[in-house]
């Protein structure tokens, strides 16, 4: 069983268990957590491996981009993650520099 740290859902930064130690999520939650971040990661933005993550700003914000090119930037970016197989997007809002949907995965759901 996967588990990752897990993230406080309104500031996205990591919080404390009961005890006052790093908490830590478990499946089936960590895998949708997990999903989510490399969703919404923007490329350049991890530390340690510049190479992934969404091209956002470099190319789909605020630009004239084929909505099926989105899809398949956040489908390879759901399955990056450990166990995710067929991953479906769907994409409700996009304008101001804003992205809404859902990636929906293995009985799983994140909302973008």
């Amino acid at each position: 069983m996967a588990t990752t740290l897990l993230l406080d859902r309104g500031t996205w930064d990591c919080c404390l268990d009961a005890s006052g130690n790093i908490a830590l999520a478990s499946e089936p939650y960590s895998k949708e957590q997990d999903v989510a971040s490399e969703c919404r990661v923007f490329e350049g933005e991890c530390y340690y491996d510049t190479t992934i993550g969404i091209p956002y700003f470099g190319a789909i914000l605020g630009a004239a981009v084929p909505i099926q090119i989105i899809k398949e930037k956040l489908i390879t970016a759901a399955q990056r993650v450990p166990g995710v197989g067929k991953v479906t997007v769907y994409l409700t809002d996009i304008r101001d520099r804003a992205l809404g949907g859902q990636v929906q995965f293995d009985g799983g759901v994140v909302a973008l």
